[in-house]
């Protein structure tokens, strides 16, 4: 059967035509794909990662532990550490002591825990502040231990029950460590996860029902998302049997899934409605829309995943397995725009239009964004430059980014109750007894004269500074003999702690071992919080070359201009630059971030601007892609390229601006997330994501294609052998 005005010229319509005339194989396809991914989500248990990513020296030293200590005998766990205060009691009256001894008591009834030091007995020091108002306990887990459950949730619920039970009467009582501290938080990002799911899709709701005005039409993109974002968790949970996630993996699924899922069909059921306004039958509306769009929607999905890409090239599981379930929704959700998509508008054709909502129509428009351009293109040159300078004037605090990973009360939500912990142990102690630093000893016996000498000696210059190393400092062999493990507790404060680890690498352990033949390697929160900044910065160039060069490529391809595809990277990058200089601000310089309910860690998290460029670069060509693909088929057909910048912003408008008004509701739910990492996350997304769909789109890139011209589509002649990838089917006018 053939149909009037049909002509699939590109590969996207081609596969677009194919789906559609096959539409019930298709669907049976994808409900057999959905059970099979729900069915593999349900019966296998996704592999996590368990401590993979450290690296330099500090890696070294972690992997030395792990093999040379048997789980559960000291190797650098780090304590769990009890505080209890009060106001006015001192912690050697009776009946602080009573409270205190109940809480020890209840806690060493626990299977899991196997030894709570009491100040009473041991007169230990170093465990009362100096005002006598505030205990601090060492409380020891085995985790050896077999348990039905997180051997955590009884700890916490044990302190809480005494924190109740002893409030009334003025006391504090909190636990804090990294067993009992990430179980907290790991329990809170869950709940926050659920909440972002739910808003997400209720806001992309909302947005649909704005941008279609008809219910039927707002629902498939959402269908589309869960979809993809359903296979995707699947697929993950198979993969990881091979190959170790990340914790987080489910997230980025989440927000990219409906971040893209939700944005390409938007743009897809857009154009096909058009092109049935037209006067196109259902088939040829279909082949319309993807031979003009869905090219445009394939090409956006194939740069995110270039992006993505270029993150496993820094080798690290941590990046690739979050660049690896990203990758794969974003995969899932280019085959279903092209199958599945195109398979429901052929069954439902213009049902898609089903239960308007007219009313509607008073409250949406485009004509802003019209106006906006007429403006911008009468004084480009004006317009250009003030929102140049706009930007990079927002990009310039990036150049004080100090990447790490937050510690201390400050790394933690409001809503954390360990936070009041470490709130008394920065005080009154250090938080560096939570998560000391780590000194590895590597020798053919660590209780050999020599050996032990070194360690006396290294030890005694440890007290030779206690403003920067705080005792006691345990040294604690391997079963074997030949590993010493020495926990050197320092400052929480990330700047003070990086300078003990480097006197420690360049001054303390040269000094004390330099004439063994003993190998001193210094692990620990600080001492990796050191490594994985200066792992970022050696690898971002690389993955910043490749993903730019690479975008290049496609950009040169698919619009056939060298100018585009350099001003294109010129203009995300800005937005890219905007985006941490916000990032900077607002968490590290702690402007606003009380509206968040966290405080300025002064860091901004390690992993993040990387991770963020990926994301950031491959989402902005979303925009860029469409709103060119328009302009560059008008041009085609006119020759005129004013015009063709006019008609390509009005026609893209309303799909750009709920495309983006999605993004930023997704991303900033997020933002409102109880997890500084999560909460930057959503802002750097956000932020940028709102610059590009506004002031890049609507002003710097309509301006710089004005003042340009017709050099927009200069091509050197030694590069028309490029295959021609323009659109054979023609956009209808705005109305």
């Amino acid at each position: 059967m053939t149909h009037r005005n049909e002509t699939a010229t590109t590969a996207t319509a081609r596969v677009a035509s194919w789906s559609a005339h096959h539409r019930w194989p298709i669907l049976i396809i994808t409900f057999l794909a959905l059970a099979a991914a729900m069915f593999a989500s349900a019966s296998l248990e996704v592999i996590l990662q368990n401590g993979e990513g450290d690296v330099g020296e500090s890696g070294k030293a972690h992997e030395l532990l792990s093999e040379k200590f048997p789980r559960g005998s000291g190797g650098g766990q780090g304590g769990e550490q009890l505080l209890i205060s009060h106001a006015e009691l001192s912690v050697m009256d009776k009946d602080y002591q009573v409270v205190a001894e109940q809480v020890f008591e209840k806690l060493r009834s626990l299977p899991q825990i196997k030894s709570v030091s009491s100040v009473y007995k041991t007169k230990a020091p170093g465990h009362v502040s100096q005002d006598g108002h505030v205990l601090r306990t060492d409380v020891v887990v085995d985790r050896q231990v077999k348990f039905d459950g997180h051997r955590a949730d009884s700890i916490i619920a044990a302190v809480a029950n005494a924190r109740e039970a002893h409030a009334d009467a003025g006391y504090t009582i909190s636990i804090v460590g990294n067993l009992t501290t990430n179980r907290e938080v790991n329990k809170i990002v869950e709940e926050d996860f659920r909440q972002i799911m739910i808003v997400s899709l209720g806001l992309g709701l909302i947005i649909m029902l704005l941008a279609f005005r008809a219910v039927i039409a707002a629902l498939i993109p959402l269908a589309l998302a869960m979809g993809a974002i359903t296979i995707a968790n699947g697929l993950a949970a198979v993969i990881s049997q091979s190959y170790a996630l990340n914790a987080s993996y489910s997230e980025m699924i989440l927000l990219l899934g409906l971040a893209v899922g939700i944005d390409y069909s938007l743009f897809i059921v857009s154009r096909y409605r058009k092109e049935r306004e037209a006067g196109k039958d259902k088939y040829a509306a279909i082949v319309a829309a993807n031979n003009t769009t869905g090219r445009a929607v394939f090409f956006a999905g194939v740069t995110v995943l270039v992006s993505l890409a270029g993150l496993t090239l820094t080798n690290h599981p941590i990046f690739v397995s979050l660049a690896l379930g990203a990758m794969l929704v974003v995969f899932v959700t280019i085959i279903g725009s092209v199958t599945f998509l195109p398979a429901v508008l052929a069954v439902i054709g213009d049902g898609v239009n089903r239960l308007r909502m007219p009313l509607l129509d008073r409250v949406v428009g485009n004509g802003i964004w019209g106006t906006v351009t007429d403006k911008v293109m009468a004084r480009p040159a004006i317009f250009a430059s003030v929102t140049l300078v706009g930007l990079v004037a927002l990009s310039i605090p990036a150049f004080a980014i100090n990447l790490g990973f937050p510690t201390g009360s400050k790394a933690l939500h409001n809503a954390v109750s360990a936070r009041s912990g470490l709130v008394l142990l920065e005080q009154h102690f250090t938080a560096g007894f939570t998560d000391p630093t780590l000194v590895v000893v590597s020798a053919d016996d660590v209780r050999a004269p020599a050996v032990e000498n070194a360690v006396a000696d290294l030890i005694a210059r440890l007290e030779a500074e206690p403003d920067r190393y705080f005792g006691p400092f345990e040294a604690t062999p391997n079963p074997t003999g030949d590993t010493l493990l020495i926990q050197v507790p320092m400052s929480g404060d990330l700047g003070i702690a990086a300078g003990g680890v480097e006197a420690l690498r360049e001054e303390l352990l040269p000094g004390a071992f330099g004439s063994t033949e003993a190998t001193a390697l210094v692990g620990g929160f600080a001492a990796t919080n050191m490594d994985f900044k200066a792992f970022v910065y050696n690898k971002a160039p690389i993955v910043f070359a490749f993903v730019l060069g690479v975008a290049f490529l496609l950009l040169l391809w698919m619009f056939r201009s060298v100018v585009i595809p350099i001003k294109s990277i010129i203009l995300n990058m800005l937005s890219v630059a905007a985006a941490y200089g916000v990032l900077v601000m607002v968490f590290q310089w702690g402007w606003g971030i009380s509206l968040l309910g966290s405080e300025s860690s002064g860091v901004i998290v390690a992993w993040l601007p990387l991770f963020l460029f990926a994301i950031l670069f491959g989402l902005s060509m979303d925009y860029h892609m469409l709103l060119l693909n328009q302009v560059k088929e008008s041009y085609d057909r006119t020759g005129r390229n004013d015009e063709s910048v006019a008609i390509g912003i009005r026609i893209t408008a309303g799909q750009i601006t709920s495309a983006a008004a999605i993004m930023v509701g997704v991303f900033s739910a997020f933002a409102l997330a109880r997890d500084v990492g999560l909460q930057q996350f959503g802002v750097g997304l956000g932020v940028s994501v709102l610059i590009d769909a506004t002031v890049i789109r609507s002003v710097l890139l309509p301006a710089t294609m004005k003042l340009l011209g017709d050099w927009n589509w200069y091509l050197p002649s030694w590069l028309e052998w490029l295959p021609r990838v323009s659109m054979a089917e023609s956009e209808p006018e705005a109305k």
